[in-house]
């Protein structure tokens, strides 16, 4: 009777090829969960910053035409304050300001992001730049757009809110 030799050692190179594998498929989905993870947490700060922007403008209501269509806003440190007492800033001061102040924002928790806010719905010219539809019984509109870094795609969010 002949001894069979090699048996083990391929029995423990199959078993090397299954855990191979099995640890390829757990990195595949170690990563799909970072990109899906990243992707979230800008959907999440895109979404409070289209709050924040909101409030501003529900406090601000008579100046509610210098936010909208705006490319950027102004600062105007006689607008800030920190007790609550703003003297020497108007309505439309405040707007510019606080669009500003809206914008940095974005720039620093969204990278790669652009916002609007529309009386109606936002469209692009044939240069791709950013405009809207005035539409005065329509709701406010917050339109954030940014790319996706994970994925290269474009994201948008889109809030609205009646004032």
């Amino acid at each position: 009777m002949q001894r069979q030799l090699g048996f083990n050692l391929i029995e423990v190179m199959v078993a090397l090829v299954i855990l191979t594998i099995g640890l390829l498929g757990m990195a595949a989905l170690q990563l799909t969960a970072v990109k899906q993870n990243q992707s979230a947490y800008m959907r999440t700060q895109a979404n409070q910053l289209a709050y924040d922007i909101i409030d501003r403008v529900r406090v601000n209501k008579g100046a509610l035409s210098g936010y909208l269509d705006q490319d950027e806003g102004t600062e105007n440190s006689n607008c800030i304050s920190y007790n609550g007492n703003v003297s020497g800033c108007s309505e439309d001061e405040m707007a510019a300001n606080d669009l500003y102040e809206w914008l940095q924002l974005l720039n620093q928790k969204v990278p790669s992001g652009s916002g609007r806010l529309c009386q109606g719905t936002l469209t692009f010219n044939a240069l791709n730049m950013p405009g809207c539809n005035s539409d005065d019984d329509a709701p406010l509109s917050v339109y954030i757009w940014w790319e996706d870094s994970r994925d290269g795609s474009s994201t948008r969010l889109v809030m609205s809110s009646r004032l």
